[in-house]
C-alpha cells in the first residue's frame, strides 16, 4: 500500500485533504507503518499542487459571491420600499381573525386594526388581536414614516 500511495503523491494529482485521509486510514488499519505515514504526509505536503486544491475553493468562492450579490440586491430592494414594498403605498392590510390556517402574522408584519397601525413584535405565528388587553407584548402601535 505504501508504494501505491507514494506513486499517487508523486503524480501531484490529489487534494491534500483526500490524501491525508487515505494515509491516516491505511496507517490506522495497519497497512503502513508509523514511519511510512510520516514520510507520506511530509511528501504529500511538499509535492502539493495548489491547482489541485483550487477547484473546490474556487467553486466555494463563486457560490459565496453569488449569495452576497443576491443579499445585496435584497437589501437594496428593502431599503427602497415603503408600505407593502410593491407599489410604494403605505396602505396596510386590515387585521383579520385567525382562520385556523393562514391568517396569522409574523414578526414585523404591520396591520391596521380599529383605525390604528400595529406591528407584530411576536417571534412566531401571531394570531392574537392587536390592542386587546394581554397582547401588549405581541403588538405595538406603529407610526408610519410618511
Amino acid at each position: 500500500m505504501y508504494g501505491t500511495l507514494y506513486r499517487m503523491i508523486d503524480t501531484g494529482e490529489y487534494t491534500l485533504t483526500d490524501m491525508t485521509t487515505k494515509i491516516n486510514t491505511f496507517w490506522a488499519e495497519g497497512q503502513i507503518t508509523a514511519d511510512q505515514r510520516t514520510e507520506l504526509l511530509e511528501m504529500a505536503v511538499s509535492n502539493l499542487d495548489p491547482e489541485q486544491e483550487r477547484p473546490d475553493t474556487q467553486t466555494t468562492l463563486e457560490a459565496l459571491a453569488a449569495r452576497v450579490e443576491a443579499l445585496e440586491e435584497a437589501v437594496a430592494a428593502l431599503q427602497n420600499c415603503s408600505g407593502d414594498g410593491d407599489t410604494g403605498s403605505t396602505d396596510y392590510p386590515e387585521w383579520t381573525t385567525w382562520d385556523g390556517i393562514s391568517s396569522n402574522y409574523q414578526l414585523g408584519d404591520i396591520v391596521t386594526h380599529n383605525g390604528t397601525l400595529w406591528v407584530s413584535t411576536y417571534n412566531g405565528q401571531n394570531v392574537w388581536e392587536p390592542g386587546v388587553t394581554g397582547t401588549e407584548a405581541l403588538w405595538q402601535q406603529y407610526e408610519s414614516e410618511d
